[in-house]
């Protein structure tokens, strides 16, 4: 399976974006840990689909605290992180 995951540096950012981004917007999206492999962030970021992380890149990257936005997918048992 492959997701896509927004890191911001803060916790209490996170939590603002995936409000906003499920009440305002109607977006499916999940509050999520950190995967290590991505070694940013607070330790919580929000899951989007890929479609919506094209969509909205550059308005979750304008947000202060922003650290990344990253493509995750799980192969031979291992998850794999890529910077997008």
């Amino acid at each position: 399976m492959e997701y896509v995951i927004v890191t911001y540096r803060s916790r209490n950012i996170s939590l603002k974006v995936y409000n906003y981004l499920q009440r305002n917007l109607k977006l499916n999206c999940a509050l999520v840990s950190t995967p290590r492999a991505a070694n940013v962030g607070c330790g919580l970021s929000v899951r989007i689909s890929q479609y919506d992380a094209q969509r909205l890149g550059e308005q979750l990257a304008n947000i202060e605290s922003f650290a990344g936005i990253f493509s995750v997918r799980n192969s031979g048992g291992k998850t794999v992180v890529v910077r997008w």
